[in-house]
């Protein structure tokens, strides 16, 4: 029994190291091998189709679409399209002051879902290049010239941009920083292959003849680059297009947002798993999103078969360090919306949030439950003019650091 339990300790403790660390090392060492992509041409900038998905984004979509004509990007190859999803406040209002040759507003009736409301939206489009964003999403102004240069390289089909979160005073919003910032390593990594695995929701682009109707339970960020590479076309990493978003205040918002996620991936794996790319993607998401997912389900396991192996010294100080990290979460949990500023905290209280709320998924995903629409957290959107909106543009304006803004937040209560 004591051999079985120590085996599986060790077990998973490797998994852990596997999916932070050695997944990681894996593709490195990929990319030393993989053939160097060809340069950048010369070619003409393509028309673009700048697509907006809203739902109720009356307090904010002034400013976003303020942000999105100050684009560094010719206006005679641009169009914005506001796709709103059922908005019954002001949005649709709000966009029709700015109908014109450059903003369009697609309007649809009843809520439909994101997924549904894009394919509606992307029916007669003529641009050559469709890119993605979301209502809270704001650009620098020369994003869209960085994400679509990378079209110039025949091969290319998808490009992904990178998203900066905008800390607030919360764990979660660090915690969320934190973790965006691994997935950028991740997506560096995976873009020397050609194969970035996911998209970023609020900034991606894709040629539009390779665009294929989005399920309606399946996130587009998701489908969609595994339809382009399932085309025999690269995924590749921008990090240089940058969009800016604030991140979640509340551990409730950010919990059920990991879920929704997680379901969504789960449910658009099950459908695309025969067309999604090669083996090598196929491993990517095994290695870099299912084992993750899987974490919540070996903690509980880990500690306790730790407690029945308490009589040796190594793995009673293994269960006193589990402990302590657990500790520690549970003081993160509660100091989450002080003025702490510590990894200490923060770390472990983001990684056994995330995780339980991964184990739920799993859950809701094996019961049946699908989820068809997405709801944006509220305090990524409910924002008053002078504390996010304003210190973003300027941010993107070059004006101040990010850091410096992030002490004029309004604190929300």
């Amino acid at each position: 029994m004591d051999i079985f339990l120590k085996l599986l300790v060790f077990s998973i403790i490797a998994l852990t190291a596997y999916i932070y660390a050695g997944y990681p090392l894996i593709l490195a060492f990929l990319g030393i091998f993989a053939p160097r992509r060809p340069g950048r041409g010369k070619d003409q900038l393509p028309t673009v189709a700048l697509i907006v998905s809203a739902h109720n984004e009356e307090r904010i979509i002034r400013d976003k679409i303020e942000n999105c004509l100050r684009l560094d990007y010719p206006r005679d190859l641009l169009r914005i399209i506001i796709s709103s999803d059922g908005s019954q406040d002001g949005t649709n209002d709000i966009v029709r002051e700015y109908e014109g040759s450059v903003v369009v507003l697609k309007a649809f009736n009843g809520r439909e879902g994101k997924s549904a409301t894009l394919n509606k939206t992307v029916l007669g489009i003529e641009e050559d290049v469709l890119v993605f964003s979301d209502a809270n999403a704001f650009y620098r102004e020369d994003a869209l010239l960085k994400l679509v240069r990378n079209f110039d390289v025949p091969e290319t089909g998808c490009v992904v941009g990178r998203l900066v979160y905008l800390d607030n005073e919360s764990y979660v919003g660090k915690g969320e920083s934190l973790y965006w910032r691994y997935e950028g390593l991740l997506n560096s990594l995976e873009s020397r292959l050609g194969s970035v695995l996911v998209a970023t929701g609020t900034i991606f682009a894709i040629r539009r003849r390779l665009f294929r109707p989005v399920m309606k339970d399946v996130a587009n960020d998701f489908q969609l680059p595994a339809e382009v590479a399932s085309q025999g076309y690269g995924v590749v990493y921008e990090p240089e297009a940058v969009a800016f978003e604030r991140s979640t205040y509340f551990f409730r918002e950010e919990f059920s947002r990991k879920r929704r996620i997680v379901v969504r991936g789960l449910t658009g794996y099950s459908h695309l798993r025969n067309d999604f790319g090669g083996r090598l993607r196929t491993f990517q998401f095994v290695s870099r999103k299912l084992l993750r997912w899987c974490v919540g389900a070996t903690l509980p396991v880990l500690y306790v078969a730790s407690m029945f192996l308490l009589r040796e010294p190594f793995f009673a100080a293994f269960f006193i360090l589990q402990n302590i990290f657990y500790i520690f979460a549970a003081i993160g949990a509660i100091l989450r919306r002080g003025r702490v500023r510590t990894k200490v905290f923060f770390v472990p209280f983001y990684f056994v949030m995330v995780n339980a709320a991964a184990l739920a998924a799993i859950f809701t995903f094996l019961s049946g439950g699908r989820l068809c629409s997405w709801e944006k957290a509220e305090t990524t959107r409910n924002v008053e003019e002078d504390s996010f909106v304003e210190p973003v543009l300027r941010v993107i304006e070059g004006r101040k650091r990010i850091a410096d803004q992030v002490e004029k937040y309004e604190r929300i209560t």
